[in-house]
């Protein structure tokens, strides 16, 4: 049973003291160093364990799920172990989706995904049979075959599948534990100036709104206006899935907050003017006409915190951000 542990806790000052031309690149080196001895840690133990035929990584959003998945295929190709990636977000379902009281989408609960697809390849898997991989098409809400997705098992090869709900008992389930190592990640840190400034939600609410840009045509007001249906799911699932893990991983690098925080607040910038000048666009989020929102009052006032508390973190160049790192998930 895996637990929350060594929680990072950054002070304003502790950044600034390491933005030095001569500090910098060694603070950068051994906040990755700590995130790389921590995969390649977990990456030995499954490496002892031969009975394991599948890795399940989750986490709540913007956790860094699969970034650490590909890097923990790389640290135990090392060990002499193959692996296969499977995505649980290819296995949404096509149908229309549910929405709750005030018209957020459903995208988040495991009854979205089509949980019998995915359990029906997996068992293949398991059984050394061959199986092509689907992937989902977020714009179409299309599942496509591509054929350059055919994969089976072999000796010293295993399978990592990563997901919010990949700890879940209807994933996991049809294995016994000895055949399967469960990860939990997430970021768990604390920024202080004084007083706590953000918290482990916002980093990730930060970390979402610049991937949602860059990836989704999305603005910040949709991202943090979006946030409670997240929050709602994860609330309801995410306790149980961090017990049934056998690692937790802390996925927060302290320097992330002079970059991932800095963008994200020119997005929240951007939307908030927009919300002055009457020219927000409507949420990617729900349907409905411009300017729709579920509770744009809430997500203003949230918008107006976080762009208040971004606001006093100094800013570095995101090309300091090694190839490998989690945080390209983000910028």
């Amino acid at each position: 049973m895996a637990e929350l542990t060594n929680m990072r806790i950054i002070s304003l000052e502790e950044l600034e003291e390491n933005l030095g031309v001569n500090r910098l690149p060694s603070f950068i080196e051994a906040c990755e160093t700590d995130f790389i001895k921590r995969t390649e840690t977990i990456a030995a133990r499954i490496a002892a364990c031969p009975d394991i035929k599948a890795v399940f990584v989750s986490g709540p959003t913007s956790s860094g799920k699969t970034t650490f998945s590909k890097r923990l295929a790389a640290a135990l190709t090392r060990t002499g172990i193959n692996t296969h990636l499977v995505s649980m977000d290819d296995y949404y379902q096509m149908q229309e989706v549910s929405y709750d009281e005030w018209g957020r989408p459903d995208f988040e609960s495991v009854e979205t995904l089509d949980v019998e697809l995915m359990l029906g390849q997996l068992s293949d898997l398991f059984a050394g049979k061959p199986v092509s991989l689907p992937e989902f098409d977020f714009v179409s809400r299309s599942r496509k075959w591509p054929q350059d997705r055919l994969i089976k098992l072999g000796e010293r090869e295993l399978v990592i599948v990563e997901g919010l709900h990949g700890l879940s008992p209807l994933v996991s389930g049809q294995l016994d534990h000895h055949q399967y190592f469960g990860i939990f990640i997430m970021p768990w840190c604390s920024f202080l100036d004084g007083r706590q400034l953000l918290g482990s939600r916002d980093v990730r609410v930060l970390r979402r709104i610049s991937r949602d840009v860059m990836h989704r045509g999305s603005t910040a007001m949709s991202t943090i206006d979006y946030w409670p249906m997240i929050e709602k799911t994860e609330q309801a699932f995410v306790p149980d899935y961090l017990t049934r893990a056998d690692e937790y991983v802390n996925s927060c690098l302290p320097y992330e907050f002079c970059i991932v925080a800095p963008l994200a607040a020119n997005e929240i910038r951007i939307s908030l003017e927009q919300y002055e000048s009457n020219t927000l666009p409507s949420s990617i989020y729900l349907r409905g006409s411009q300017g729709h929102y579920a509770d744009l009052e809430a997500a203003v006032a949230e918008a107006k915190y976080l762009f208040s508390a971004c606001e006093r973190i100094p800013q570095i160049d995101r090309s300091v951000v090694p190839n490998e790192s989690i945080l390209n998930e983000f910028v």
